[in-house]
């Protein structure tokens, strides 16, 4: 039943992110919510959880990653919205090896849940919170590959990333041994510092018009505000 809520969560997000799109207020409300939605994923879950399998060395691969963007950018001034392509490519990678994290976390009766004592649907609270989080994941990908890869690339981007949730629902074994290799987690860490740039600074650098203030609106700012909601929350969903 998660695994399903899931796809359904992931899929929905294009759909509400273009109705959004035609209504400045509520696009206002979506750009801070997945805004803070996807930033806070890769700090508050992501870079832990790669520093934990990774060590000290995952911290490394951190900031190699943040510097990544700007030297691309720095040395190859005329092409950076080729640049943040090929920064889109990593990041498309590291959410499906995130993706195969969210199959597991799917689990009934995985550890999270065996350690609470709680399920929800068949789930674990960690269950409602991927959940939770595929629907501004799904708006994310859409918002980032669509513009600069085409609407193949993006629906390509989908099926990738609802194939391996699915393959590692299904298969557990090799998907708990990719997660625990320390390489993986170097290399999460490091498409991490690339994606945190890409989020902040959009595809292609886009900034608003002189008059525009679409990041000062009290719309943004509820979004912000649910996304930081959904982030500290939806993972203890189920806990009382």
């Amino acid at each position: 039943m998660m695994l399903i809520l899931s796809i359904v969560a992931l899929v929905l997000g294009p759909f509400v992110y273009e109705f959004g799109g035609k209504r400045p207020p509520l696009r206002q409300f979506l750009d801070g919510f997945v805004f803070i939605t996807i930033a806070g994923i890769v700090c508050v879950h992501i870079i832990p959880e790669a520093i934990a399998v990774g060590g000290n060395l995952a911290i490394v691969f951190l900031v190699l990653g943040l510097a990544f963007p700007v030297v691309l950018e720095h040395r190859f001034h005329a092409a950076v919205p080729q640049a943040h392509g090929f920064i889109l490519v990593l990041a498309a990678l590291g959410m499906t090896v995130h993706a195969a994290l969210d199959g597991i976390a799917l689990l009934p009766g995985n550890s999270a849940a065996a350690t609470t004592g709680m399920t929800l649907w068949g789930g674990s609270p960690l269950a409602l919170g991927v959940v939770l989080h595929r629907l501004p994941v799904g708006m994310a990908i859409w918002w980032s590959i669509r513009p600069a890869f085409g609407l193949n690339a993006a629906l390509a981007a989908f099926a990738l990333v609802i194939g391996v949730t699915v393959a590692a629902y299904f298969i557990v074994g090799p998907f708990v041994e990719l997660a625990s290799a320390a390489s993986v987690a170097w290399f999460q860490a490091f498409v991490s510092g690339s994606l945190i740039h890409v989020v902040a600074f959009g595809v292609s650098h886009e900034h608003p018009r002189e008059g525009e203030s679409p990041r000062q609106g009290w719309p943004y700012r509820v979004g912000i505000l649910l996304g930081l909601f959904l982030v500290f929350t939806a993972p203890h969903a189920g806990h009382s």
